[in-house]
């Protein structure tokens, strides 16, 4: 009986732990199934998910770049705006700039205008004065015979204009001049007493009128130039020539006479030492003394030193003569001008300086002040003491006190 108790119980055990492991089995064959099935299932989810993931990672990617793009213009479109606000600005001075230079323009033209129109209006009162001359001794011309009166040392634009308002076109009348028709034609013109002998028009105009005089006297020079010292001016070529007519004292003609004789350059000029000036003068048939009284070395070292740029130092001492006090100077035209170089110590030079400081008259020079000399000598690059040393202003009073008048009509 109890064997048979036995037996059962350990069927019964055999029994249960078969089932058990049947029921494990079937539990991780079902898990397995399962686990197989949602795979197959979710595996495609996680491939579409993967796919769809990769794609946005894609999109994130292109709009991290388009952002980044984006971003790029919006600095370039703040660089712009900021650089169009300095262009604005910039703009607006050269506004400003342009509205001043506009109002300047326009006061420069009626200022312009008004001494066109006073221009106009002297010459129209020199050609009356056509009766005082004697065409008989000096010849007619026209306009259309007119030589380059400007090439004769003496004769700039502003007498050429008188000249023609008396219809004297030609170096054949100018050689033709006698004293008196010098006399006369100074006071038609209200020209400089002296300064036509001075310049010696009539010699000049003798060797301009004719090709053939002027060929020889060039022909003359150049057989001449071995005599200059050219190791101490130094050598110049014509392709580097300077325009030596900015020299005051310096004209058409006696500039060529110079470049005959291979003097091209202001250095050259600056260079001349007594001798040199001794030998040049008498090279180019040129009058004694005129290199020195016209101050050619000294003009010559100043174009050297502002580079030849006259245009910018006469316009800088123009703009400084605000400086001078007409108010008490008085207020004189180009027109009304005396030859300031009867002066002692005044050369063509100053005098040019000096005109263009509204300095025309001696009238003007004899009332001038300490004050006056000081800004005067700063303006013009000179010692005051030479002012003083040469007696300007008791010159002009003399000077003053002789003076010619000029005939209306």
């Amino acid at each position: 009986m109890n064997t048979l108790a036995i037996l059962l119980a350990q069927t019964k055990t055999a029994a249960a732990i078969e089932i058990i492991l049947l029921l494990l089995g079937a539990a991780i064959i079902g898990y397995v199934v399962a686990w197989l099935y949602y795979k197959s299932i979710y595996s495609k989810k996680i491939e579409i998910l993967e796919s769809e993931n990769h794609e946005l990672k894609i999109q994130n990617d292109a709009l991290k770049a388009e952002k980044s793009s984006f971003q790029k213009e919006l600095q370039e479109k703040d660089n712009e705006i900021i650089q169009l606000n300095k262009d604005l600005n910039a703009f607006k001075a050269l506004h400003a700039v342009a509205a001043q230079e506009s109002g300047n323009l326009t006061l420069k033209n009626k200022e312009t205008e008004q001494l066109l129109n006073e221009r106009d209006e002297a010459l129209a009162k020199i050609a009356l004065r056509k009766h005082l001359l004697d065409y008989n001794s000096f010849g007619t011309a026209s306009d259309a015979e007119k030589d380059d009166l400007t090439m004769i040392s003496g004769i700039g634009s502003f007498i050429e204009e008188r000249l023609h308002a008396l219809d004297i076109y030609t170096y054949r009348q100018i050689s033709k001049f006698t004293k008196k028709d010098i006399e006369t034609i100074n006071v038609a013109i209200e020209y400089f007493a002296g300064r036509i002998e001075r310049d010696e028009w009539i010699a000049q105009a003798r060797e301009l009128m004719s090709k053939e005089k002027r060929e020889a006297a060039l022909d003359r020079i150049r057989a001449r130039k071995t005599q200059i010292y050219f190791n101490r001016i130094g050598m110049a070529s014509r392709q580097k020539a300077d325009d030596l007519t900015a020299i005051s004292g310096i004209g058409g003609w006696i500039e060529k006479k110079l470049n005959a004789l291979e003097i091209y350059t202001y250095k050259q000029i600056a260079n001349f030492n007594k001798e040199d000036t001794e030998m040049v003068t008498s090279a180019i048939e040129y009058f004694p003394g005129r290199i020195d009284r016209d101050e050619w070395v000294h003009q010559a070292r100043d174009l050297v030193r502002i580079e030849g740029k006259k245009a910018n130092l006469l316009k800088n001492i123009r703009e400084k003569k605000n400086v001078i006090p007409t108010n008490r100077l008085g207020i004189s035209l180009k027109h009304q001008a005396n030859n300031l170089t009867l002066i002692k110590g005044i050369s063509l030079w100053i005098e040019e300086r000096l005109n263009l400081l509204d300095i025309y008259t001696f009238e003007q020079i004899s009332k001038l002040s300490p004050e006056d000399v000081k800004s005067i000598s700063e303006i013009l690059e000179v010692s005051p003491k030479r002012i003083q040393a040469d007696n300007w202003i008791g010159q002009a009073k003399e000077l003053t006190k002789t003076k010619v008048s000029i005939p209306i009509n």
